[in-house]
């Protein structure tokens, strides 16, 4: 159990080192404060930009006169400073949608007419890509008010009679009204919410200072090695095995209480919004903790002079973030190269939360979650195994 010890130990000199401190707590939660605000303009929710005439497709299956009108007087000729319609059958309307060539598909289902005239459950499909809620609330707004004054001309003409009825054309119509379920919305891939600049470095900085932290931690384990710390450790009942559980615990409460600081600190000071699913935030990110401390502990064991390793480790951890994301936003790299950069665990940690702020909910990102695990445990199977290797060399 002498592991505990030595995690104690990690954990104590670095909370006494005021630099340190200084450096993975609130570096982070400064550097997004400045990034967040910088980037605001151009980073916002799609609430505050302005909205510009926009194509949508519309799929007519219905074969009555209302479907015609929906069709050709209200999208195609009502709103012309608004929105370019065109008529499409459903697989290209689509493959459209699916290359972004149109931002709101429209499907009128069969018997559209006929169900509004019998104030009948009718229901239009509203499909849009994910950066489109705007304009796919502009088209939904626009199929209600249609559908919803059909109904009460239709319901009107209904009870339309002799004067002395005393019927309310009001009082029929409206039960048609409020018995409709027109219109059901959906986005191509997944009910997306727009991320802003303070959402996304909260992100992008938090993997980042979770990098340097464990390169903080791999460089006094170098140091240790150096100044033969390491091997007085082992003339006392420590083993190789507790060294290292010792080492990869203290790493990991490190990391995890910065991360806990990350999100608190982003919550309260910025009204950063993490996504509906909390639970998802924590499974990434204290997966993440754990793939990084790791692969920390693996760098520990194999690399052996500190001074050369500090000033790698910090380049490389530039890069990593650089490519990862956590500096430049991911919308400029091509498609491609962010699906390539998944190999790295920052940009794989990075993506899978700006999908939990995006609205993914925690069984969407179980897969991400293990592969971050499984990086980790590899990590620390591979630095038992080189540092087993190591000890039976010195003693040959």
């Amino acid at each position: 159990m002498g592991f505990w010890w030595l995690a104690l130990k990690d954990a104590l000199l670095i909370g006494r080192d005021k630099k340190a401190l200084l450096t993975l707590v609130f570096m982070p939660i400064l550097l997004i404060g400045i990034l967040g605000a910088a980037f605001g303009n151009m980073m916002g929710n799609e609430e505050e930009a302005p909205i510009k005439e926009f194509k949508i497709g519309i799929v007519n299956l219905d074969e009555g006169p209302l479907g015609k009108v929906l069709e050709e007087e209200v999208f195609m000729e009502g709103l012309p400073d608004l929105i370019s319609a065109e008529a499409m059958g459903e697989d290209e309307l689509n493959d459209q949608l699916k290359q972004q060539a149109i931002s709101v598909g429209v499907i009128l289902p069969p018997n559209f007419s006929d169900h509004i005239i019998l104030g009948e459950e009718s229901k239009v499909r509203i499909i849009s890509i994910p950066s489109a809620s705007i304009q796919s609330s502009i088209v939904e707004s626009a199929v209600l008010q249609f559908a919803q004054g059909a109904a009460v001309n239709m319901a009107a003409i209904k009870v339309a009679g002799p004067p002395d009825s005393g019927k309310s054309v009001t009082a029929f119509a409206l039960p048609a009204i409020e018995t409709f379920d027109l219109v059901e919305e959906v986005a191509v891939k997944q009910e997306q919410k727009p991320v802003g600049s303070f959402q996304y470095y909260a992100a992008g900085m938090g993997v980042m200072f979770l990098l340097m932290t464990v390169i903080t931690g791999v460089c006094t384990m170098i140091e240790e090695k150096e100044q033969d710390v390491f091997n007085r450790l082992l003339i006392t009942k420590l083993t190789n095995t507790d060294y290292l559980i010792g080492k990869f615990i203290g790493l990991l409460f490190m990391s995890s209480i910065q991360f806990f600081i990350i999100i608190i600190g982003t919550r309260y000071l910025y009204g950063v919004d993490w996504g509906n699913s909390m639970l998802g935030v924590m499974v990434v990110g204290l997966s993440f903790v754990f793939s990084v401390c790791g692969l920390g502990v693996l760098l520990g064991t194999l690399v052996k002079t500190e001074k050369t390793f500090n000033a790698a480790g910090m380049l490389g951890t530039q890069i990593m973030a650089a490519v990862g994301g956590s500096m430049v936003p991911l919308y400029v790299f091509p498609e491609w190269m962010n699906s390539v950069v998944k190999i790295l665990p920052n940009a794989l940690a990075l993506q899978t939360f700006l999908e939990l702020m995006t609205g993914a909910d925690v069984g969407q990102v179980l897969v991400e979650a293990g592969i971050l695990i499984a990086i980790g445990v590899g990590s620390i199977v591979l630095a038992f195994a080189s540092l087993s290797v190591k000890r039976r060399a010195s003693h040959a």
